[in-house]
């Protein structure tokens, strides 16, 4: 098995690169170890963003000898292999040696029968209906604690603050709602928890959170939510490097200091499309 392998990432937002780029750097001494280049036409493996369609296509036309696997939540049909979103990067090592270096007799096959759908007759579990909109949470609560009132459901916004301290809760619902949001602000995780499983916020900002689930905790689970998955805003007091680290693998969008100045919070928004001017920018992939 070699020891190294290069590896470009195509098609991925600046954050999300900055975030893989630390990771393989700091497992380079495990082998084989995963070198991120900028150039693909050289590169060992070309970990994809499945959910830019225009960058899976630019790879399955550029027809490159390195081999591919996917990050997002389909593979288009591509048959290449998929690693889910939020990341876990442990994992997704192991599941590149694989791709490296499958086992004998083993080699992947594409897909060649569409995945099954749900079918009428297929019996869910409790659990699984959390993820669905099939019952709202105070149906479920009603159905297995039967003494519990079934409470009407209250209309949401399209953003959801999570922050426990009531000052700064005020301070950052002000701040955002000054760009036109329609904000929820919950101050219990438990509460938070319920609300994203049962709303389909466009954003998701998280203060510090003390407690079960905790902020790195809840943004996992509303970057599992979907078909729509909300952009993550986490805040601290202090931003250092492995806490920056810590919120990229669970998946945020961005992780940001109390002080953030209103310019960069606003392009943070603008560049989310979350705020009335401007919209998403085309990702340049340059050249194959």
């Amino acid at each position: 098995m070699p020891l190294q392998y290069t590896v470009a990432l195509v098609g991925f937002p600046p954050a999300e690169v900055t975030t893989l780029s630390s990771f393989f750097r700091m497992a380079a001494r495990r082998p084989p170890a995963y070198v991120v280049q900028d150039e693909p036409r050289t590169a060992d493996l070309l970990l994809v963003n499945a959910d830019h369609p225009r960058a899976i296509g630019a790879v399955r036309r550029a027809a490159l000898p390195a081999k591919v696997m996917l990050i997002g939540q389909a593979d288009g049909g591509t048959g290449w292999p998929l690693q889910s979103r939020p990341v876990r990067l442990v994992p997704l090592l192991g599941a590149m040696d694989a791709v490296m270096n499958p086992p004998p007799d083993l080699e992947p096959e594409p897909e060649t029968q569409p995945p099954r759908e749900f079918a009428s007759t297929d019996v869910m579990s409790p659990r699984e209906f959390v993820n669905t909109d099939v019952m709202p949470p105070q149906a479920l609560q009603s159905r297995f604690h039967p003494q519990s009132r079934v409470m009407p459901e209250v209309p949401r916004g399209e953003a959801l603050l999570v922050a426990q301290s009531l000052v700064e809760g005020r301070i950052l619902l002000k701040r955002f709602r000054q760009y036109g949001l329609d904000m929820d602000w919950c101050r219990e995780p438990q509460q938070a928890q319920t609300m994203m499983a049962a709303h389909p916020y466009r954003l998701v900002v998280i203060d510090r959170v003390q407690g079960e689930p905790d902020g790195l905790a809840l943004c996992r689970m509303a970057k599992q939510r979907k078909p729509q998955t909300p952009v993550v805003v986490m805040f601290a007091t202090t931003v250092g490097s492995m806490e920056r680290m810590k919120a990229g693998l669970a998946g945020a969008d961005a992780y940001l200091s109390r002080s953030v100045s209103e310019g960069e919070l606003q392009r943070l928004l603008v560049r989310h499309d979350l705020a009335e001017e401007g919209g998403f920018q085309a990702t340049n992939f340059g050249e194959f």
